[in-house]
Order: structure tokens, then sequence, then C-alpha cells
């Protein structure tokens, strides 16, 4: 089995308790409030945009998966669809698993080498959300958005901005030189030898097929590439924000269109990078606090908030995919539990820059 009962239910108990932190701080009479007064006429063209934005998933992953073998979108698309299924289902992300595995029992691909692109994917992720971030947040910042906010003064948000730059530049530096530089990716995986022993070797291979996947992006043109497929994925899942804010009057709390633009940049980073972390299914939990803790320091009231919040996660984010997903599995005669049974990926026994092609 890829999961366990004992993953699942820490996971589950992650999200629920941090919904029940959530809840416990706002008025529960104005959440209902909030949530009986919105106007949900938008909820439609939102999901539609996020499946257009599933699309472009699918285009970044073909690009990724150019140097090992040709996979046309349409039969990518559904193998995305079901992946983020899996993933808001599972544990520990584990929906990455699936995704490969899937992918490479469909095309008769090395699962490993699937599973790189996809570690590639995520980063090249973090990547455009700390741009969105490092853009919005001192635009905000200037623009005297986070005064008056809440326990949150400007020299706190000069500190945020600043660490999110910094950030944004120590991830891309990295990142460049394990795809291009095997002397440097060598040196840091010689940093695992701190180590123990008996975890030792998998946390290699997990080094190994995470820096296989990056070496396809040995070049500035390919990572230029990377960054301008993964911008429509993340625009388009930022004006979901855009437009279901209209929905529950957040638009009334900003001046103008340009300002909320920039609401909606900042909020789909800091909520979706909480999500990085693999604690909480689905990452319930902690996309809720931080995008209620992120309009919070925006002025935004804290009951409108979290209904805002965990309507856009919950509804428009994480139950349609999950239908469209399981939906897509039935119509292959396949179920979770199938997809989550089997062997495990095997991490690539190249040396550290080796190309996924060249672990086949």
């Amino acid at each position: 089995m890829i999961t366990n009962k004992w993953q699942f239910w820490l996971g589950g108990s992650v999200s629920l308790g941090l919904l029940l932190i959530l809840l416990y701080q706002v008025d529960l009479g104005e959440l209902k409030n909030a949530l009986r007064d919105a106007n949900y006429w938008l909820l439609a063209p939102s999901i539609a945009v996020y499946f257009v934005a599933v699309l472009f998933r699918a285009a970044r992953w073909q690009y990724l998966l150019r140097p090992i073998c040709a996979v046309p979108v349409v039969r990518l698309y559904p193998v995305v669809v079901i992946g983020y299924m899996a993933n808001n289902l599972l544990p520990v992300r584990l929906g990455e698993v699936v995704r490969s595995y899937y992918l490479a029992k469909q095309e008769n691909l090395n699962t490993s080498s699937a599973l790189a692109t996809i570690a590639v994917e995520r980063v090249y992720d973090g990547i455009t959300l700390l741009a969105f971030a490092a853009l919005a947040g001192p635009w905000l910042l200037l623009l005297g958005e986070f005064d008056g906010a809440a326990d949150v003064s400007r020299r706190t948000g000069v500190i945020f901005s600043a660490a999110i730059i910094a950030a944004f530049t120590i991830f891309l530096t990295v990142f460049t030189l394990l795809g291009s530089s095997a002397s440097f990716a060598n040196r840091l995986e010689g940093l695992l030898t701190i180590v123990p022993a008996g975890p030792r070797p998998k946390l290699v291979g997990l080094f190994r097929t995470f820096v296989a996947g990056l070496a396809v992006l040995n070049s500035p043109s390919k990572h230029l590439g990377l960054f301008i497929y993964s911008l429509p994925v993340w625009l388009l899942e930022a004006s979901m924000y855009f437009m279901l804010a209209y929905s529950f009057g957040i638009d009334e709390y900003f001046g103008s269109v340009g300002v909320l633009i920039l609401v909606a940049l900042l909020l789909t980073a800091t909520s979706n990078l909480a999500t990085s972390v693999p604690s909480a299914i689905g990452g319930i939990g902690p996309f809720e606090i931080v995008a209620q803790q992120t309009l919070l320091a925006l002025g935004v009231g804290a009951s409108l908030a979290v209904a805002y919040s965990g309507f856009v996660h919950l509804i428009a984010l994480w139950l349609p995919v999950n239908i469209v997903g399981l939906a897509l599995l039935w119509t292959k005669n396949l179920s979770l539990r199938e997809m989550t049974t089997g062997r495990r990926p095997q991490t690539s026994p190249g040396l550290a820059g080796e190309s996924p092609a060249e672990g086949r």
C-alpha cells in the first residue's frame, strides 16, 4: 500500500484541528451571515476557469515530459485531474505518486522519471507563487493597504516583503545550480551523510530523483519556458480568487480593481504556499488559516475572511476536481483504492545530475 491508515488519520486530524481553531476565532453568526448574503452567480464561471488552468497544467507537463516521450495534452489532462483529486483525498501529497504511477502505466514510462517531472512542477509552482508575492506584497504595502490592519505594522510588512523577495532569489539560484551543475548537486548530496544510516539510502534516492527532474532545466531558455508555462496556470487560478471576491463583497474593502487584482495575486500566493507542506489532507486547514490571516492583514473582517477562504478552497477548488477525478476513474473501471496499491516508484540509480531519460 502507498498509504497507511495512521497517515490518513493524522492528516485528517491536522485539518480538523486547524479548522476548529479557525472557527473558534470568529463569530459564527457573522460567518453564517456572510455565507447567506454571498452572491454565488460567479461560482460556475470560476470553476470553469479552474479547469482551463488544469489544461495549462497538462500543457506544462507535456513540456517537461518532452525529453522522455511525446504525450498529447488530451491524454495528459485526465491524468492531471485524477492526480489532483488524489492529492485532495490522500495524505502527504500522495496524489503525486498516483499521477506518476498512472501515467507510467498508461504510457509505458519509467515511473521515477514521471515523478521527477512532477517534482519540477512543484518547484516552479513555488517559484511562480513567490514571484506573485514579491510583486503584490510590496505594492500593497506602498499603497498603504496594510495600514491599520490588526496587529500588523508597516515594519512587519517591510520584513515580510523582504523575506519573500529573498526566498524567491534563493530558490531560483539553488534550483538553477542543481539543474545545471552535477558537482553542486553532489556536494549537497554529501550533506546527507548526517542522516542516520537506516533511512539514508531512501533519502539519497529521493534527492537524486528530484535532481534528475531539475536536470531538464539545464539552460536559461528552459527555465524561461517553464516559467512562462507556469504563469497562465496561476494567473487563471488567481482570477478565481478575484471573481469570488465580488461574490463575498471583498471588493468593497479596496479602492480600485487594480488593488483587488494585487490582493488576489497575494492571496493566491500565500494560501497555496501554505499547502505545500504535506501535513493536512488536501491542504484543508493551512489554506483557510493563511488565506484568512492574509485578508485580516489587509483589513477584511475575520468572519468574512473565513467564509470567503473556506468557500474558495472547499467549494471552488476542492470539490469540483474531486467529482470529476472520481468520475474519470469510474469511466476507466478503476477506483482510488486500486490507484493507491502497487509498487512504489523506484528512484533513479544513477548519479546525481543524471537525467531521467538516462536512467531508463
